[in-house]
């Protein structure tokens, strides 16, 4: 049936359409599924029902083999549901629970950031991701039925080392499975997901499938095609991490379901959050507003953090949906350019501390850095040895931090002047002009006793007077992040070993260099 072509007649509200299958019927109900909300772009819930010609009426599809070439299905809508979120009432006694002593293992196992990393901030919405994917996924239990089964299969398994064939189990693991994933993100990468299936068969060995060489390949395929039909369901709930990608609200140009999807692509946790219960974007833009004239006032910092923090959803709405310019930005948001603001933004979006966490993973490589430097040869390692000799007998902590970043950057083949501008005595009116046609870099201006380091984005200086070029190079990436940029491709590969290895927030792609460097330093 794989390499056989089938055509289906699929009925959608009042319309009839066709549905060509090249490869045939898909094996699955959740390719199937899958196949139809691509095609037709349907962004609500739904499920499937075919014509029995037997008792000429429509009936649940449960299984694709159910349906052959030629065969009528109909899209069935689900209800919608309303859900009203509300705070926790943190008066109500707390009870110690199985499912809490569950959340608190699955905390001690998400171990891309320690513990004095990630503090949660005041204002949290209880919709907000708080913990980063796990380095080993925890497989957590699935409903009550199922576990009983799967116990009987595993004392089964012992005996006679018999696989589980069972499709409601399958079913209730798929979607127990895409519920947890989407606590952790809602677009996982395909080594996330291998991780996932691989956790699986390694806790439920009869799991596995015969004749595969990984033992869990089509696992992959199927969670891979239920979290689509997860994200489906979520569109019907209007969540807006995955609304953002319905393909009636892309431009003409971009209405394909592959073309620009939005989606964390530097380990953003809270990438799109929806607004907080009893919040719109009606009465955050007022929040707004109010806080425009906050940042006039003096010694207001408190007030103006908390405001920052309760339009939080509100700012990451604007800036992921509607792609604003970095002049826009700063006029809506001023307070979000100020160093303070920007690390508070990136420990929302990342529940990652960001000046602490880079200043000591850069202290801790430091030393491997430093041999690898020394030990490299040819004209590389001359420019390396240039580099380093800068330094003074006693160079303080900033200067030797500083000079480690220039030989990174060095060992990956970019220039440090793409990542770093320095004038000397510079004529203001040539600086600015300079500054102007950069799209991401850092500034040096020295004058007289004066010295200024700041940040650069789309030719608009926005932030100056960091004190030292590696906390503007922690910085830089808290802005990337913040404001939903992409890294530059001129020092692309330098960015990434910032967030890679230095904030420890892995991403699904690396460009193979980088990959090599973290790989050797990990």
């Amino acid at each position: 049936m794989a390499d056989i072509e089938a055509k289906l007649r699929v009925i959608i509200d009042d319309r009839i359409e066709k549905l060509v299958l090249p490869s045939g019927i898909p094996s699955t109900l959740e390719e199937l599924q899958t196949v139809v909300e691509e095609t037709f772009d349907i962004s609500d819930e739904f499920s499937l029902q075919y014509f029995d010609s037997e008792f000429e009426d429509y009936f649940t599809l449960h299984k694709s083999d159910e349906i052959k070439h030629k065969d009528t299905v109909k899209v069935v809508y689900a209800e919608h549901i309303t859900l009203n979120l509300v705070p926790l009432d943190n008066s109500f006694p707390q009870h110690s629970t199985d499912t809490e002593s569950t959340a608190s293992n699955v905390d001690s196992s998400a171990g891309q950031s320690s513990s004095q990393d990630t503090i949660i901030l005041s204002n949290r919405s209880a919709t907000e991701r708080c913990q980063p994917w796990p380095k080993q996924y925890p497989v957590l239990p699935f409903a009550f039925e199922t576990e009983m089964i799967l116990e009987r299969a595993t004392e089964d398994f012992k005996k006679n080392e018999r696989p589980l064939t069972n499709a409601r189990v399958k079913s209730d693991i798929l979607e127990t499975l895409a519920k947890t994933i989407y606590t952790y993100t809602a677009y996982p990468s395909s080594a996330q997901i291998s991780d996932v299936a691989e956790a699986l068969v390694k806790k439920y060995p009869f799991l596995k499938e015969p004749g595969s060489f990984s033992g869990y390949y089509d696992w992959q395929q199927s969670i891979k095609y239920k979290m689509a039909n997860y994200r489906t369901k979520l569109r019907g709930y209007g969540v807006p991490e995955v609304m953002c990608n319905a393909l009636k609200r892309k431009r003409p140009a971009d209405q394909k379901s592959a073309k620009n999807v939005k989606k964390p692509r530097k380990a953003e946790l809270n990438y799109l959050p929806p607004y907080p219960a009893g919040e719109d974007e009606e009465s955050q833009e007022q929040e707004r507003i109010q806080l425009l004239s906050e940042v006039m006032k003096r010694d207001n910092n408190k007030l103006i953090k908390d405001k920052m923090a309760k339009t939080f959803s509100h700012r990451r709405n604007k800036i992921i949906n509607q792609s604003p310019s970095i002049e826009d930005i700063k006029a809506r948001w001023p307070a979000l350019f100020e160093a303070s603001h920007i690390q508070d933004e990136f420990q929302r979006i990342t529940m990652v501390q960001l000046d602490s966490k880079f200043m000591s993973k850069l202290d801790e490589h430091t030393p491997r850095l430093l041999k690898r430097f020394h030990s490299k040869g040819g004209s590389m390692g001359l420019q390396l040895q240039a580099i380093l000799l800068m330094a003074p007998s006693n160079p303080s902590i900033d200067m030797s931090r500083g000079l480690v970043i220039r030989c990174l950057m060095v060992y990956l083949g970019e220039s440090t002047d793409q990542l770093l501008k320095e004038y000397d005595d510079p004529d203001e009116d040539n600086v600015s002009q300079d500054l102007a046609a950069a799209r991401m870099t850092i500034y040096r201006a020295k004058n007289n006793a004066t010295e200024d380091i700041g940040i650069v984005v789309e030719g608009i200086k926005v932030l100056t007077a960091l004190g030292t070029f590696p906390r503007a190079c922690s910085l830089l990436i808290g802005l990337a992040c913040a404001l939903n940029l992409a890294y530059p491709k001129e020092i692309r590969q330098t960015l990434e070993v910032f967030q890679k290895l230095f904030l420890e927030l892995d991403c699904s792609k690396l460009s193979p260099k980088a990959d090599s460097f973290t790989r050797m330093h990990k």
